[in-house]
């Protein structure tokens, strides 16, 4: 299988070779922090000189809180607050602690992130899954519950951009609440949507500020913890890291200081913008694809592709080298493929769509 860090070792090996690489592969954003990170960085003083508290120091607990009323629509209380390195590890520790704490098997969308399945295999925890596209998600999710102890849902999702209704998250978080199965919300993309805010339904949050404020190499995210034990999500955060870096939780309390609507809808509009043009140009070429409503994914097929697999090793030999990631890392259909335009420019997307038409009709 051909995996997301095949083909980003791939590019990276070409532009060594100085070939002219369209990177369609990687979940990377563009946009710009609200504030620039040298401006971020000034007054931080001396740091790193002591130990603090592994769940967080206070003040980052503090406006996470804040960020979560102003921006998620969520009143979430610090104390049930915990600060991560970056969202892989606030998805490992909710769903890990999940399955501790209710046994059974934690039910993931498929496609999905590749980390809901590594984590499940790497650290001895069952998993199930379901169709993030149904079309009836409430139904598609209760019929699948058996020996379930949580559901993990991801909108805007990855990697096919796709979003629901507002109502079904509530629905569905009302079922599972009757029927004592925890809902883990990965929040990843949370303020990457086109048209309605989606609600941050859930008793776990995992998130991460990576594509928030664009800062991948921050590393830093956090856990909400609405169910009980909140004890041992700390306890598993001491034991895999014990706590986020001073540096990075002072530099998000910063760029969290610094975050508006209107930066938002900026944000938005940049990639919706991006999108608009990705989709035509996807129509033009033919592809099959659910219509992206967040995030800064394409999730396509090729009439004349049954195996994305080929496609992309075809791509990665095309003048110019095409990164894209076939389905199958994402536990999804062999035919289908994720294109990612968080990084594209917009001179780049017709020769992006004009290379795949070609190499999927050679």
């Amino acid at each position: 299988m051909l995996t997301i860090r095949d083909v980003f070792e791939a590019c990276r090996a070409k532009e060594r070779e100085g070939r002219r690489v369209i990177g369609a592969h990687i979940g990377e954003p563009s946009h710009e922090p609200p504030i620039p990170i040298s401006e971020a960085l000034r007054g931080l003083g001396e740091i790193g000189r002591r130990y603090l508290p592994f769940i967080g120091v206070e003040e980052a607990r503090e406006s996470i809180s804040e960020f979560a009323e102003r921006f998620l629509g969520r009143n979430l209380d610090k104390e049930r607050i915990f600060v991560t390195n970056g969202g892989a590890q606030s998805l490992l520790i909710s769903t890990l602690a999940a399955s501790k704490l209710r046994k059974g098997k934690i039910l993931v969308p498929a496609p999905g992130f590749p980390q809901y399945f590594d984590h499940a295999m790497e650290f001895g925890y069952g998993i199930a899954t379901y169709d993030p596209l149904s079309e009836d998600l409430v139904n598609e999710i209760l019929e699948k519950l058996e020996d379930a102890s949580a559901v993990l849902i991801n909108y805007p999702n990855n990697p096919t951009g796709y979003v629901i209704p507002n109502s079904e998250l509530r629905d569905l978080w009302a079922e599972l609440s009757r029927k004592k199965v925890l809902l883990i919300n990965d929040a990843a993309y949370s303020q990457i949507y086109f048209g309605e805010r989606v609600e941050m339904v859930g008793d776990v949050i995992a998130d991460t500020f990576s594509k928030t404020f664009s800062l991948p190499g921050m590393r830093i995210g956090y856990v909400y913890w609405g169910a009980e034990r909140p004890e041992l999500v700390g306890r598993l955060l001491y034991l895999m890291t014990a706590g986020a870096s001073e540096a990075s939780q002072l530099l998000l309390i910063r760029i969290m200081e610094a975050a508006s609507e209107s930066y938002f809808a900026r944000v938005r509009s940049h990639y919706a913008e991006l999108r608009d043009e990705v989709v035509r140009e996807a129509r033009g070429s033919g592809l099959i694809f659910p219509e992206p409503r967040g995030a800064f994914y394409l999730y396509a097929k090729h009439p004349a592709v049954s195996d994305s697999s080929e496609l992309a090793l075809k791509l990665l030999n095309w003048d110019p080298i095409v990164g894209i990631v076939p389905a199958a890392a994402f536990r999804g259909s062999k035919e289908f493929f994720r294109i990612s335009y968080g990084v594209l420019r917009r001179e780049e997307v017709k020769e992006l769509f004009r290379a795949i038409e070609g190499a999927a009709e050679s």
